[in-house]
């Protein structure tokens, strides 16, 4: 059966001379695997840059229940970067999401709100002038909800501890490996405040790089097979120059 979805490339793997297979979050379905034929061939009317790290795309799609391999009648362009391709700093990012998602969401069916959540951050990045780069703390800290293991809002004088096991603030002095601490649990604290990014939150380039760290740890904490990710430390390099 022939249906329409937006998606998001996750992965794309060569198949043959002409071929691909990419791995998409789509916006109907959930995560699928799509085969999509003559795409490398010189003359082929859908060119490779449709399929880069996280791009956004309007699909017809062959749906047939049971396939591990879907197949594209159609695909186009459902939103054109205008500065991540253009912007290392962007770049850099996108390419360290495009990472963590595919390893976070795994085999996720249908999630609305979740593609949503992603494409309109996507948009909000690549339309941001000034001010982005603590957009990837910021994508982090808030894409936690969708992954069960969202921070509580108990921050206080009191109980400035994060502890990353548990997910709460706390005022046990907790090892390092399982906490963040003051300050940097208070910069943790207003990221999550900040529903809608966009306020340009005072964070130095050594908190920075200290908060990505933690994050990951985070992630490692609670989700199984949550591998070292091989963009963090250029990421890393990129966002501290």
């Amino acid at each position: 059966m022939l249906e329409k979805t937006k998606g998001i490339i996750f992965r794309v793997t060569k198949f043959s001379e002409s071929s691909l297979v990419v791995k998409v979050f789509t916006e109907v379905f959930g995560m699928r695997t799509y085969m999509i034929r003559g795409v490398r061939k010189k003359k082929s009317r859908n060119p490779m840059n449709l399929f880069q790290p996280l791009s956004i795309l309007d699909m017809v799609v062959y749906e047939k229940a049971g396939r591990d391999i879907q197949h594209i009648k159609e695909v186009k362009a459902g939103y054109i970067y205008s500065s991540i391709p253009y912007d290392m700093s962007k770049t850099s990012m996108v390419v360290f999401l495009n990472e963590v998602l595919y390893k976070a969401i795994g085999e996720e069916e249908t999630n609305e709100t979740m593609f949503q959540f992603i494409y309109q951050s996507l948009q909000y990045l690549d339309e941001a002038d000034e001010n982005y780069q603590n957009f990837h703390l910021w994508f982090l800290t808030h894409f936690t909800r969708f992954l069960g293991f969202e921070a509580s809002d108990n921050y206080g004088p009191l109980q400035p501890n994060f502890d990353m096991q548990e997910g709460r603030y706390t005022s046990l002095k907790l090892p390092e490996i399982i906490s963040i601490k003051a300050p940097l649990s208070g910069l943790f604290y207003n990221l999550h405040l900040n529903k809608n990014f966009g306020e340009d939150l005072e964070i130095s380039r050594i908190q920075r790089r200290q908060l990505i760290e933690k994050l990951h740890q985070y992630y490692q904490f609670h989700l199984p097979n949550f591998a070292e990710l091989k963009s963090l430390q250029v990421l890393t390099e990129v966002m501290s120059s």
